[in-house]
């Protein structure tokens, strides 16, 4: 091998390997960016389950001591972060609150309350999918950012490795048939 074979095997191989760095660089700001969004998404969606369940509370739906317990966890969940316990305080609450079956039957007879109801569901189903579209961009930033490579050229900068947010989001079966679709 002659001296500038080898220089322009060094330059191709060096180019591939610049280009292949800056195009994971790109990619790993991009899923940061999907993060970020998702988490913000995430955090309006649950402060939107709040502030139905909050206006639920003082409507009359249910009895007193039952709309003050879900009350508290509503300002409890309106001022905490999406990860906090107080979100699946708050789901715990309307569960229990939405958990006498007739007693919801005879709500969502009633075209007024079942407004409301619907409300309450689709704030619920909105913050159990933003949920999910966060944790999924948390995952595939965590796979790429577990790569050697990516480790190895500290790609990610500074940036703390986000992690998902398990929260219990899970609804009443029966508020789920006011509408599987929710606009």
């Amino acid at each position: 091998m002659t001296w500038p074979l080898v220089a322009l095997i060094i330059l191709v191989v060096g180019a591939v390997m610049i280009t292949l760095i800056y195009f994971a660089a790109s990619r790993i700001d991009r899923l940061h960016r999907r993060v970020e969004l998702g988490y913000n998404a995430l955090e309006v969606q649950l402060t939107r389950r709040a502030a139905v369940a909050a206006q639920l509370a003082v409507v009359g739906l249910w009895d007193p001591v039952t709309s003050i317990v879900v009350a508290s966890a509503a300002q409890g969940a309106a001022l905490a972060p999406p990860e906090g316990p107080e979100q699946s305080e708050l789901s715990q609450a309307l569960r229990q609150a939405l958990g006498d079956r007739d007693q919801l039957g005879r709500d969502l007879a009633d075209p007024d309350k079942r407004e409301l109801l619907g409300e309450l569901w689709q704030a619920w189903y909105r913050a159990q999918l933003a949920r999910r579209f966060y944790n999924e961009a948390v995952v595939m930033t965590q796979r790429l950012r577990s790569r050697p490579g990516v480790r190895l050229f500290h790609l990610a900068g500074r940036v703390p490795m986000p992690k998902s947010c398990d929260v219990d989001d899970a609804a009443p079966e029966e508020l789920g048939q006011l509408d599987p679709a929710p606009s």
